[in-house]
């Protein structure tokens, strides 16, 4: 009995397990110089195409919120897209995580982690985007900001920025997070255009340098926030109690 039992155990673990996937991950883990031409990473169809200023710096980011970071960081000026393998579209039932590391010295202007659909020429808004834009957290959607409450952090801070995407109907629903310790009431929730992503856009300028950017089926894959272990259904103790 405790065979099939431990087996039907396993079969549910695994099938939660299989839910939940890293879409795309970049860790910057290049050698230093323009952004332009290199990858592709993980989840990646090609090399990002990067304006000439967008460089690849040997200093990474880190936070502790954030899952173990790898590689360098991005700084320097302005735009750079990456297509993806899959395209993510917002078919009911579907959500995934994003997530991006951003390191300010200065309120000056903006930087984000954005996505629009497959073909988005380098230089175009985004289709929805999060980042910061004058001491101010929030969301974009082309080129209009929608701000977040929360205070700024203090200059030379490394900031987590995770954002939760939902499909509803005829729009994403969108959650930001800054600096989650644990997914309660976001900083900031709202509706985007119901676009189907197939591009990373993404956008650095003075004052900011970004990194680690993560797109994932659960929290757990863009964040240490998402990691919550479970009090019964872990490995070791399914098999401790049904061997």
């Amino acid at each position: 009995m405790k065979t099939i039992v431990f087996a039907v155990c396993l079969a549910a673990l695994s099938a939660t397990v299989a839910q939940s996937a890293r879409i795309a991950y970049e860790g910057v883990e290049y050698l230093p110089g323009p952004l332009n031409f290199k990858g592709p990473a993980a989840g990646f169809a090609a090399p990002w195409t990067a304006d000439p200023g967008v460089a690849v710096v040997p200093a990474g980011l880190s936070s502790p919120l954030d899952l173990p970071s790898a590689g360098g960081a991005v700084s320097g000026f302005f735009d750079s897209v990456d297509p993806l393998i899959n395209s993510i579209a917002p078919l009911p039932g579907r959500e995934f995580w994003a997530s991006f590391l951003l390191n300010h010295s200065g309120p000056n202007d903006q930087t984000y982690m954005g996505l629009s659909p497959a073909g988005a020429p380098l230089g175009s808004p985004p289709s929805s985007a999060f980042g910061v834009r004058l001491g101010q957290y929030g969301i974009f959607v082309g080129g209009t900001f929608t701000a977040a409450p929360t205070p700024f952090t203090p200059a030379g801070s490394t900031d987590l920025l995770v954002t939760h995407f939902v499909a509803g109907g005829a729009v994403w629903n969108v959650s930001l997070y800054v600096n989650p310790s644990a997914f309660g009431v976001p900083d900031l929730a709202m509706s985007v255009p119901p676009a189907t992503y197939g591009t990373m856009v993404n956008q650095n300028q003075a004052e900011f340098g970004s990194d680690e950017f993560r797109l994932g089926d659960s929290a757990a894959d863009v964040s240490a926030a998402g990691v919550t272990p479970a009090s019964g259904a872990t490995w070791g103790r399914i098999k401790a109690q049904y061997r």
